[in-house]
């Protein structure tokens, strides 16, 4: 009995110390996001490509443009197709199956065809984009030309979205969106929803990034 007590006792540090290994390898495979994290530049063809940081470098791509031109970006995501060198093959790919890119370690997401920076990047996300909207403007009903007539005009409006961190996806702004993405962190949601309804649009950004503070962002390295 003597025996099998030491012997128990010599294994205790090494056992330790393989816990310690494997919790430090499970926090090295992934980066907590901060102020001070960078993405790499280059294209992102999907969400998760994102989530590992792991995008297309610009230099597998192929064009006349050159890399370091204030343009080239701008340029290249103008186009309907884009040519690239894809684990060493050369295909074609459409611009709008991008999922976002990064220039000087900042993300911009593709959103009905354009792109926009992300000044808000957590477990819950925001960016604002321009947006066209179709209206048509009020006419007289007793105008002779009421029937034969629709006076329809363009204008673009700011629109503000969140982001589900978690999958990427896309909810407009709004305070029952914001009440489903905080639901996960029962205390937060409960204090939320407890709040008069003008309240709530008042502290909306403050629960959000309380929320982000509660549940960080982890970007995984492949």
């Amino acid at each position: 009995m003597l025996s099998i007590l030491k012997f128990c006792i010599f294994l205790l540090p090494l056992l330790f110390s393989q816990l310690s290994y494997t919790n430090n390898y499970v926090q090295g495979d992934s980066v907590k996001y901060s102020i001070d994290f960078k993405f790499n530049d280059g294209l992102f063809l999907n969400f998760q490509q994102v989530l590992s940081n792991d995008p297309l470098p610009f230099k597998n791509i192929i064009s006349e443009k050159n890399i370091s031109s204030e343009t080239f970006t701008s340029d290249l995501l103008n186009k309907n197709k884009i040519r690239v060198f894809l684990d060493g093959v050369k295909v074609e790919i459409s611009t709008s199956s991008i999922w976002a890119y990064a220039k000087n370690g900042v993300l911009y997401i593709q959103h009905l065809k354009a792109f926009y920076r992300i000044p808000s990047i957590g477990s819950i996300s925001f960016f604002v984009a321009n947006i066209e909207v179709k209206y048509q403007s009020q006419i007289d009903p007793w105008s002779p030309n009421y029937y034969n007539s629709v006076n329809e005009y363009t204008t673009t409006e700011l629109h503000k979205y969140l982001i589900d961190f978690k999958d990427g996806t896309l909810y407009d702004y709004s305070i029952q969106n914001i009440e489903t993405l905080i639901s996960s962190d029962t205390q937060l949601f409960n204090e939320f929803t407890a709040l008069r309804k003008r309240k709530r649009k008042q502290m909306a950004f403050i629960y959000i990034r309380r929320y982000n503070e509660n549940n960080p962002l982890y970007f995984f390295i492949p």
